[in-house]
């Protein structure tokens, strides 16, 4: 192939990129706006300006596009995550910075519209997938810092199937807030504010140490 050819490809492929991230930015809109049973394909298309038949040559249909919102968000999110993880100095630091990040996302949740939130559930089973990577990504990112700290003297050493546990039981703390509890808003927590004090407990417990 030719360097003509091969610039021709190139082109067409950034093209490609380029109409792929315009639907989903589109679509996005649409989701959180009017929910996932709403939303149509017209109205992808004429968000777009597009023909619809045009949308077709990049996604097999609603569903697609759907996961693939999804997949973008969460890729972001996690883009997110390591920075903030990255800037951060002390591993315990690291710990407040990816639970924040996951706070932050919770409330952006919390504001979709009334209607996509009542559809998450029915749309667990076609994003199982989806999260089950992000899920593991998040496993393996707190695994690295809880490491980090048994390594620089913050934490105190734990074996390797410990500290996995210890990650997954993090993650799946910030996954259990996706669905918060039926109590009175006096006697719900302040999660924003409280970021530090939740990090201390699960670095230092809430047990009392005995000197020997």
């Amino acid at each position: 192939m030719n360097d003509k050819a091969v610039y021709g490809v190139q082109e067409t492929l950034q093209k490609d990129e380029a109409v792929i991230r315009e639907i989903i930015d589109t679509s996005r809109g649409l989701f959180k706006k009017y929910g996932f049973k709403k939303t149509t394909m017209g109205d992808i298309a004429l968000g777009l300006g597009r023909a619809k038949s045009s949308l077709y040559y990049y996604y097999t249909g609603k569903e697609e596009i759907f996961e693939a919102v999804v997949n973008a968000e969460m890729e972001e999110l996690l883009a997110l995550i390591r920075e903030s993880v990255g800037n951060a100095r002390t591993a315990k630091e690291k710990l407040v910075a990816y639970c924040q990040c996951k706070l932050d996302k919770l409330t952006q949740l919390y504001n979709l519209s009334d209607v996509l939130k009542s559809e998450i559930a029915e749309l667990h089973c076609m994003l199982s997938a989806i999260k089950s990577k992000f899920d593991t990504a998040q496993v393996e990112l707190v695994g690295q810092i809880l490491t980090k700290g048994m390594e620089n003297g913050e934490f105190r050493k734990i074996s390797p199937d410990n500290t996995r546990l210890f990650a997954y039981l993090i993650v799946s703390a910030f996954r259990g807030l996706e669905m918060p509890l039926m109590v009175s808003d006096q006697n719900c927590p302040r999660l924003d504010i409280q970021i530090g004090s939740f990090v201390d407990l699960m670095v230092e417990g809430i047990g009392i140490s005995k000197s020997r």
